[in-house]
């Protein structure tokens, strides 16, 4: 096998389609690969590649949840192409990680500038962009708020709720936290504390600062078995129930075992979206026990919902927000930890409490800073709602099409489509049967061939999760809405509620 070659990048073709704005109709993955000018090519064939896959790589990273893996070749606005030439529709944007579409040119080319001037700081020096970006999120936090803070940064979203971390065992001497039942907060060792799947801890032994877990308001599928029109959110009043009494074991009328409560706002696991006073039933009395509030906005930040956070839909404010994915648009990584000024102060919070080599690299926080001041130059606050509600409508016709799909919801453009029986039992792993035709079948929709990647979670793996850039025209939604019409023509034959204690697909 041949030894790779590199890539040389082509900065005058970045500034000739700076400008340009090209529909999903225009696009084709041939255009991606002959167009980027790339000045060499790997001379090792894919099946060379797919090799090494087999014989150097650990299997323990996600890719390997599927059996057929795309090999992609290249990226444009909400498109992913592979070798083969086929274009998929990109409906989850890297699990929300580019919400302003894979290859901005207007962030990218700030990128670029900044790996010509200045691409390797060390941590410990000052550099522009790195502070630029930082003022513009406290102003922001501010504005929304009314709190003044201070922000720190690190490499990727697991690191930055470490951060979180630190921050409250710090300021309230507390290791104990509260986390939601199907929240996602990382993966690593300090993180599974919070993660609320087993099987994500059940290989690494003990885990013995595991986080108290309260269920969650998702009302299609409730913990304790309510109705959500008769409940008056149940799972809400007791939390705070937990609370009241010291027999209940974590809290007494003044005092709590717990230091914060870590919450998504919207929950990743299913893009599920509690009712909008759901918070404010329990928050208030964690307050009055000295618990801090921890808003995880790494997926669901970023006008993702229609607003630049997520909690502002629900009436709180949080003590910490911890930023990621999105935060530089997918590029060079940099996450972010907000958190109320007198909780970080200097002589609090003092100098090596939070450190990564490469946590505020300027690179990231060049791309941070382009993806922020892209960001506040669109008018998200009006176009997301308005996209996600003509999104949801679009998805609420093929609810009525597909008797399996026992609801659709959406915030924004957080959109969710939930896969049951009449009853609301699920059709276990029925999503992941969805993605997997998605992806390796061909659909047609307008004289154009295309493919799809679909999200997948839920907690029994029958949920499909929405989160297009929030650049996506209208006709793009309808190219969406189209072929996955057609998925699920495929999908609902293949559904049994006789096999669904065992799977619920055939």
């Amino acid at each position: 096998m041949s030894e790779h070659q590199f890539f040389e990048i082509d900065t005058d073709f970045i500034s000739e389609v700076s400008t340009e704005t090209i529909s999903w109709q225009e696009v084709e993955s041939k255009a991606v690969k002959d167009g980027t000018k790339l000045k060499a090519l790997p001379t090792a064939s894919v099946e060379d590649l797919r090799r090494i896959d087999r014989e150097c790589l650990s299997w323990g990273d996600t890719v390997h949840y599927q059996e057929n893996p795309i090999f992609v070749t290249g990226c444009q606005q909400g498109l992913v192409f592979d070798n083969d030439s086929n274009t998929y529709i990109d409906t989850g944007m890297w699990h929300s990680s580019c919400n302003f579409g894979y290859r901005n040119p207007q962030i990218e080319s700030e990128v670029l500038r900044q790996f010509n001037t200045l691409p390797q700081a060390c941590g410990d020096f000052l550099h522009r962009e790195k502070l630029l970006i930082a003022k513009q999120v406290v102003d922001a936090i501010y504005e929304r708020t009314g709190l003044k803070g201070r922000v720190s940064f690190n490499v990727g979203g697991s690191l930055v709720v470490e951060d979180a971390l630190k921050i409250v065992r710090k300021n309230t001497g507390k290791n104990k936290v509260a986390v939601m039942m199907g929240g996602y907060h990382g993966r690593s060792l300090a993180t599974l504390n919070l993660s609320s799947s087993h099987r994500y801890r059940q290989y690494f032994n003990e885990f013995p600062e595991r986080a108290i877990m309260f269920p969650f308001a998702n009302c299609s599928q409730c913990f304790y078995e309510k109705e959500r029109d008769t409940c008056d959110l149940y799972c809400a009043r007791m939390i705070s129930k937990a609370f009241e009494n010291e027999y209940y074991g974590i809290a007494s009328e003044i005092s709590s075992e717990i230091g914060a409560m870590v919450i998504e706002p919207c929950q990743g696991r299913g893009y599920t979206i509690p009712p909008k006073d759901f918070y404010q039933k329990f928050i208030t009395d964690l307050r009055e026990r000295g618990v801090l509030i921890v808003a995880d906005e790494i997926q669901v930040g970023m006008y993702r919902t229609g607003k630049l956070f997520a909690f502002e839909h629900f009436g709180f404010v949080p003590d910490i927000i911890t930023l990621s994915k999105s935060f530089t648009n997918g590029l060079s990584p940099v996450s972010l930890v907000w958190a109320r000024a007198d909780l970080v102060d200097p002589k609090v919070f003092t100098p090596g409490h939070a450190h990564s080599n490469f946590a505020n690299h300027p690179l990231g926080t060049a791309a941070a800073l382009a993806t922020w001041r892209y960001m506040l130059a669109q008018d998200y606050e009006t176009s997301v709602p308005a996209k996600g509600e003509y999104f949801l409508a679009k998805l609420r016709q093929l609810q009525v099409l597909h008797p399996f799909v026992y609801s659709v919801d959406g915030l924004g453009l957080l959109l969710n489509m939930v896969f049951a029986d009449e009853r609301g039992l699920p059709y276990r792993n029925s999503a992941q049967l969805a993605a997997a035709i998605a992806q390796d079948n061909d659909f047609t929709w307008l004289g154009k061939t295309w493919r799809m990647i679909l999200q997948t979670g839920g907690y029994d793996l029958n949920v499909l999760k929405f989160a297009p850039y929030l650049d996506i025209s209208y006709e793009e939604i309808d190219c969406t809405i189209g072929v996955l019409d057609q998925v699920l023509q495929k999908l609902g034959p293949m559904l049994s509620t006789q096999s669904m204690p065992i799977g619920g697909v055939k």
